[in-house]
């Protein structure tokens, strides 16, 4: 039994081929429209793979589930490349095409309501690293009540001296949360400033920034006006150089289709 996955909804037609794979598990790509809007699809052998088949693999196979959201990723972007699109997430099936068509009826004034507020703009994710003993070094520069402990220090006997620079780490440790919130919150006004949107995301662990041995402790999403495109990175160029003062790395990204900016429920018919 046949049945489609769904990459993404996208705004017209375009006959250009889709020139990238798709899920490794589903066929051709192709479009299936609904008055002026396509549903992007592969279609499946639902007896190989259905909605519990892809739960398990997601579960139990890092190395298949990599490869296939890469994929349904890929597909997106080309997608995007030509059009304003909508993306789905990722295992989206249908079990015919009736259910598909049924839904994109269901959802057509939306999805036209998104297309609308979607066209002409542009995702970027803006993500922050710190370095924290760079950080530890800035507050003592900067902190006036651990600047002052370190002038009394070279007065001090050598007991004292240890004394203090433990008072120091305490003060340091409980001022830091303060400063970096104080930093965050700097950042995160300019950027409201600029964009039409922004979505904070969700922190990436540890395990994520081992190589570059610093703390992600910002990650968010930026929907952005192409007519404001150069604006915003020449704001990004700006607050790098604030963010190397305090030992932290900038890092922004795209752009990207939408993912963070559709507000849509993405029921299985």
């Amino acid at each position: 039994m046949r049945g489609f996955y769904v990459y993404c909804i996208r705004y017209g037609a375009d006959k250009k081929n889709i020139k990238t794979k798709g899920i490794e598990f589903g066929g051709k790509i192709s479009a299936i429209p609904f008055k002026d809007i396509e549903a992007i699809v592969s279609d499946i052998n639902l007896s190989q793979f259905n909605e519990k088949k892809i739960e398990d693999k997601l579960q139990g196979d890092p190395k298949w589930t990599e490869k296939n959201i890469r994929r349904h990723h890929d597909v997106i972007a080309k997608v995007y490349e030509m059009s304003t699109v909508i993306p789905m997430k990722f295992g989206m099936i249908f079990k015919t095409k009736r259910s598909l068509e049924v839904m994109l009826k269901k959802y057509y004034r939306k999805f036209k309501r998104l297309f609308i507020g979607l066209a002409g703009k542009q995702e970027w994710g803006v993500k922050i690293y710190l370095e924290y003993e760079k950080f530890v070094e800035f507050l003592k520069k900067e902190n006036e009540e651990v600047k002052k402990l370190e002038e009394k220090k070279s007065a001090m006997s050598e007991g004292a001296q240890w004394y203090t620079d433990k008072k120091i780490d305490k003060l340091v440790t409980e001022k830091s949360e303060e400063e970096i919130e104080k930093q965050l919150q700097c950042i995160a006004k300019r950027l409201e400033d600029c964009c039409e949107q922004t979505a904070l995301c969700n922190l990436l662990p540890k395990e994520v920034t081992t190589e570059i041995n610093k703390d992600n402790i910002f990650n968010t999403a930026c929907l952005i006006d192409n007519s404001k495109l150069d604006y915003f990175k020449k704001m990004l160029q700006e607050t790098q150089k604030e963010c190397d003062q305090i030992g932290a790395t900038l890092v922004a990204t795209g752009p990207w289709p939408p993912y963070n900016f559709v507000n849509i429920k993405n029921e299985r018919i």
